[in-house]
């Protein structure tokens, strides 16, 4: 559960919520008992018309025989003075009001529940989101792409199907259960206290399952996200496949791979469906056994119970089977939701890699040089660069040559803090780009991909990247510098949007290579 609560910390700033809604769940689960207890005055009035009145000992608040044997007193004094028919219809419309008021506490608990459990998602997925954006580009070069997808979308989606879908039902069902629990103790406390020996069996059964279901599950979430990264990279190749005609091949290999996570939710749903059945077929078995004894208590020489108590004992014990395998139902999926959850928190705890200053320097504007001192870099184990060291004064042109994997893009990836040397330095005016604000050391760059990457929205955007009221005339003119602004003007998306307001699809795939 150490897992649960992790999650639920998400929704930390929803958590006011929680007050309003224990409220009206402790509203609704009292009305749920009485409305259930109240079956017993309802039979005394069918069955006990004409009975005289017996006088009963002094009242005593503490003792619990002392108080049900004065509400039957006053039930028999109401039927002698007003009449079973008057005594039932005020009954009748006491039940009716209770019934509003226990439906009235279910609504209001799920309304005040609803932010708090969307709080958790929402968060959780921009922490993700937050967390990718903040990694250096060496975290992504290692991790599949397709794998990082199932995580922000896929394993978070588990999360909340299974874990935050729940949250009502983890609170709910426990105070349900010891509510009508606390009504089988007034009702009877020896066949209550007979219940509570034999009712564990059944949580012992039940975490019994779970530990091998959570394993299955964590099996289950890395398979698809093989199953995504596998698909992304189809995709996002598919040029590639097409031209060397290799279709069969890439559809053996997501056959392979889709056969594989199927046989795991195989074996997952297998494993999860054991715990209802299980649950049911042992809480009848409980159920036959109790109405055994409670028979023996009312059929003995000293008369115990009341028939009537009996029959109000079994229907309140009813629901507290439903809470039993409603929570059953939650603990089998909750453990399905914190396998996914441990991959969120795996992606969660990875180190950015790059270390940043409390206190940075600042630079306004670049105006020297940018100069690399003794630089040093590798990626994994072989060193790409080995004590570089040259000048690149403002105003001139420079262009690295060399062979391909010779360190030219390394280098440019060093200038903007893409990546840190392990050995020696990189300066700009003579500050080393550790000691720098980040943002004031990309803001001094401007950069032009070998590959043109455009991202799905209107060509406005694109080019006003990151802007969010985009200069209209300004990205015109930016425009018409790069001799763009004629065929812009002729470009048009599939939902008639023209010009700069049109799509570009992704990636771009609705322009031409030389128009990217």
């Amino acid at each position: 559960m150490q897992a649960y609560f992790r999650i639920i910390a998400y929704g930390k700033a929803y958590f006011w919520l929680a007050g309003p809604a224990l409220f009206f769940l402790l509203i609704y689960t009292l009305f749920s008992a009485v409305s259930l207890v109240s079956v017993i005055p309802f039979l005394e009035i069918l069955f006990s018309e004409g009975d005289p009145v017996l006088p009963i000992e002094p009242f005593e608040w503490w003792n619990m025989s002392s108080l049900k044997a004065h509400g039957y007193y006053s039930l028999g004094q109401a039927m002698e003075t007003y009449g079973s028919q008057q005594v039932l219809l005020y009954f009748c419309l006491a039940l009716g009001v209770t019934i509003l008021l226990k439906n009235l506490g279910r609504y209001l608990t799920g309304w005040f529940m609803a932010p708090l459990e969307q709080g958790v998602v929402l968060h959780m997925r921009d922490r993700l989101f937050s967390q990718l954006s903040q990694m250096n580009l060496g975290y992504f070069t290692k991790k599949k792409k397709g794998e990082l997808i199932s995580v922000v979308v896929n394993d978070v989606q588990v999360v909340q199907e299974a874990v935050i879908g729940n949250l009502l039902a983890v609170f709910r069902e426990p105070i349900s259960m010891i509510t009508f629990l606390l009504a089988l103790l007034v009702l009877s406390w020896k066949l209550t206290l007979f219940t509570l020996i034999i009712l564990p069996l059944t949580g012992i059964i039940i975490s019994a399952i779970a530990g091998p279901l959570k394993r299955s599950m964590r099996q289950g979430q890395q398979a698809l996200a093989q199953l995504t990264s596998l698909l992304d990279e189809f995709i996002g190749g598919i040029r590639i496949v097409k031209s060397f005609q290799k279709e069969t091949y890439a559809q053996h290999r997501y056959h392979q791979q889709n056969q594989a996570y199927s046989r795991l939710m195989v074996k997952v749903r297998r494993k999860a469906d054991l715990a209802s059945p299980i649950t049911e077929v042992m809480s009848i078995g409980v159920v036959c056994v109790i109405i055994y004894y409670g028979s023996l208590l009312i059929l003995g020489q000293e008369s115990q119970l009341k028939a009537s108590e009996f029959i109000g004992f079994i229907a309140v014990f009813s629901q507290v089977l439903g809470p039993i395998k409603v929570l059953s139902n939650a603990i089998t999926r909750i453990q399905k939701g914190t396998a996914a959850f441990e991959r969120v928190e795996a992606l969660m705890g990875q180190a950015h890699d790059l270390p940043t200053l409390e206190s940075p320097k600042h630079l306004e504007t670049f105006s020297e040089e940018i100069r690399f001192e003794e630089v040093w870099f590798r990626y994994e184990k072989e060193d790409v660069l080995q004590n570089v060291s040259f000048s690149l004064p403002k105003g001139q042109s420079v262009a690295l040559v060399g062979p391909s994997g010779g360190g030219k893009s390394t280098l440019s990836d060093l200038l903007p803090r893409f990546y840190d040397p392990y050995r020696g330095r990189v300066l700009m005016d003579g500050i080393d780009l550790k000691e720098l604000a980040m943002e004031d050391v990309r803001r001094q760059i401007g950069h032009v991909n070998q590959e043109g990457i455009l991202f799905h929205d209107s060509v406005l955007q694109n080019i006003a990247f990151g802007e969010h009221e985009p200069d209209r005339a300004a990205v015109e003119q930016a425009a018409r510098i790069a001799h763009a602004h004629e065929f812009i003007e002729n470009v048009q998306d599939t939902y008639q949007r023209a010009g700069y307001d049109a799509h570009v699809g992704e990636r771009g795939v609705k322009l031409s290579g030389g128009q990217r």
